[in-house]
């Protein structure tokens, strides 16, 4: 069963070479949105393994904004982003994001950093429903 990733991109062009790659790359792009309204939507109907965020979207939500929204749900996502300052970086680090790309991006960081994504984010949903008394420890 391959993993499922929303694409969350205000740029067609950029949110088309991302969903090309990702394919390539063996992944399952469920869907795109533009907006955060979008994306929070999509994200709660679809439940992708992994969302890949923009942090600046058209409307008046943030990925940054977005992500959070996200992270209630228990949904993960990485940051891809032209912004690489550092007021931009400390906000990543303030989200709960797992991970953060620079544009323009390639095939192989693109890969690497979904891979990381997805098995961190569901190391920690194992612990998450270890703790909650869901899983018996060993």
């Amino acid at each position: 069963m391959k993993n499922t990733i929303l694409i969350v991109e205000d740029e067609s062009i950029t949110s088309l070479d991302l969903k090309f790659t990702l394919e390539e790359l063996g992944y399952d792009v469920v869907g795109i949105a533009d907006n955060g309204k979008d994306a929070i939507n999509l994200a709660a109907e679809l439940s992708p393994d992994l969302t890949i965020m923009d942090i600046h979207l058209k409307g008046e939500m943030t990925g940054i904004d977005v992500s959070k929204r996200l992270s209630e749900l228990n949904l993960p996502c990485i940051f891809l982003t032209a912004y690489s300052d550092d007021n931009t970086f400390n906000e990543v680090l303030e989200s709960s994001s797992y991970g953060f790309i620079t544009k323009p991006f390639n095939k192989r960081t693109i890969g690497l950093n979904v891979d990381f994504a997805i098995k961190r984010s569901k190391v920690d949903a194992e612990k998450l429903n270890m703790a909650q008394g869901f899983v018996k420890g060993k």
